[in-house]
């Protein structure tokens, strides 16, 4: 089984953007989570751990500069185990054992590429050299290559015959390093300016051939846009078990002191026989019962308004990937996203 975010988050500063990719990892099962555009030096071991929601994780940096740029990779360590890593200009290449599984070595590349043409040509250079001394190794390349492959790939006013220079440039990188862009499900942008007038697929996974061996029916799927103006994307195996949904929080109940009250009358009332984590076990089933009851007569339903935000967004970025949106929607999904961040991410699970 295999699971890996990336998101380019545009800086990982405010509280609604660390929530959200904590609801993120959480809700997708995530094993690894690629970050683009920290805008952070250096990430304390507590941030880490609070953004994704586990202090069993381990993680590589690749710092900003000047606050600009940033990257970080993490997981968790009984998903994969790094054996070395190296830090390029603005990306990060780590080595080691995918455990999940049948236990896989693998090199997995974090980028984050900006500047000029010149400037990305020289990081793509560093990494196909890399990728060349492991021609025989399953690898993944995954991030914010700021280019596009194809013309359909970039809604613009601009011609896009502007930019074959910079997509040549980026399918030779491909090329080179043997590398292979898998079948995308979602929409078909990865990148909406605000004016809602240029559209771009720069987010991009990028694998080798030994890496499909491994894992014949992985994808990438475009996620839902709320935080950033780029779309996070999930790596994953078609054929995952999900497994048990785990237990999950929500920041309101921090901030509400009737939640104390509830817990101090609720938890004592639980009667089960049997062991300890058993008993545990089976009075958090009755906890989780109760608490889904309470929150919706306490504070509505937040996931459900919340998902049907979400949904109603997906649904006018699909329709804006085909031009097909007027101005009145153009501005529902504008009022749509500032509601969402100001009024639900922070309230939403984590």
């Amino acid at each position: 089984m295999m699971k890996i975010i990336s998101m380019n988050i545009r800086g990982l500063g405010g509280n609604i953007k660390r929530n959200y990719l904590r609801n993120l990892i959480s809700k997708e099962q995530a094993y690894m989570m690629c970050i683009q555009e920290t805008k952070s030096f250096e990430l304390s071991k507590e941030s880490v751990f609070l953004l994704y929601g586990s202090n069993e994780v381990d993680w590589v940096e690749n710092g900003a500069s000047n606050s600009v740029g940033g990257i970080i990779t993490v997981w968790r360590k009984n998903c994969f185990q790094m054996s070395r890593f190296f830090n390029g200009m603005i990306f990060s290449i780590i080595e080691g054992l995918w455990k999940v599984g049948m236990g896989v070595p693998v090199t997995i590349g974090n980028v984050y590429c900006f500047g000029s043409l010149r400037e990305k040509m020289l990081i793509w250079e560093e990494i196909s050299v890399y990728r060349l001394t492991q021609l025989s190794k399953a690898w993944c390349v995954i991030g914010d290559f700021n280019s596009i492959r194809r013309r359909e790939e970039r809604k613009s006013l601009m011609s896009v015959s502007n930019y074959s220079r910079e997509i040549n440039g980026f399918n030779a990188f491909i090329e080179k390093a043997n590398l292979l862009d898998i079948p995308l499900t979602g929409i078909k942008f990865t990148w909406y300016k605000l004016n809602w007038l240029v559209n771009n697929r720069i987010d991009k996974i990028l694998v080798s051939k030994e890496w499909i061996e491994a894992w014949s029916h992985c994808k990438q799927f475009i996620l839902s846009r709320f935080v950033s103006n780029h779309c996070a994307i999930l790596l994953r195996d078609e054929y995952v078990d999900w497994g048990p949904k785990p237990f999950k929080s929500l920041d309101v109940w921090k901030t509400d002191s009737r939640f104390k009250v509830f817990l101090r009358e609720k938890w004592p009332s639980y009667k089960v026989q049997g062991g300890g984590m058993y008993i545990f076990k089976e009075k958090l089933k009755k906890l989780k019962a109760n608490l889904k009851v309470w929150t919706k007569e306490i504070f509505g339903n937040v996931n459900q308004l919340g998902d049907g935000l979400q949904k109603r967004i997906s649904e006018l970025d699909a329709r804006d990937d085909e031009n097909e949106l007027d101005v009145y929607e153009r501005e529902e999904k504008r009022s749509l996203l500032a509601y969402l961040n100001k009024n639900l991410l922070s309230k939403r699970q984590f």
